[in-house]
């Protein structure tokens, strides 16, 4: 594995694997555009904002096509696992098995880091249909619902919260 700047790159065909330690301020400005794009289906108004604010203190997986972040996931440590706060694939790229490949590539680096499991929240496709593809995404790749919170982001609405064990050697 090869070192650039405060990630590490490894080659997926033609796309780059990058782990972003401290997100660089091009990495927050194209995550913030992918965030913006998607808010009208699936974030508030805040989120992209906030999310800009929130990368300052996490970390990134992506890939990569040159210059050009084709998928990302922020994340976070807490209580030896990772927390998915973000992931998204652009629009144009959607559909293609780039979101299939970083989640797997995340979960060998997960696994490097020596954490137990990934997690993460959304909203159950019952609050908000437009969630329903999302968590069938996150079935697909091994993630399983394991609590339902209740007015967690807003009042009426149910948050999953899901889970994924990573497999130790």
């Amino acid at each position: 594995m090869e070192r650039r700047g405060a990630g590490e790159i490894s080659e997926a065909g033609s796309l780059e694997y990058v782990i972003e330690k401290d997100i660089s301020p091009d990495t927050i400005e194209q995550v913030h555009a992918i965030a913006m794009d998607y808010t009208r289906d699936f974030f508030s108004e805040n989120y992209p904002d906030d999310m800009r604010i929130d990368m300052l203190f996490q970390r990134a997986v992506l890939l990569k096509d040159g210059p050009e972040i084709i998928s990302c996931i922020i994340f976070t440590g807490m209580d030896g696992s990772a927390h998915i706060t973000m992931m998204a694939t652009r629009r144009d790229c959607a559909g293609m098995g780039h979101g299939k490949l970083l989640m797997r590539r995340f979960a060998e680096h997960v696994t490097q880091l020596g954490l137990n499991s990934i997690e993460l929240f959304t909203y159950s496709p019952q609050s908000k249909p437009a969630y329903a593809a999302t968590v069938g995404f996150y079935k697909s790749v091994g993630f399983k619902v394991i609590k339902e919170c209740k007015d967690l982001w807003e009042p009426g609405t149910t948050t999953l919260k899901m889970r994924y064990e990573v497999k130790t050697a």
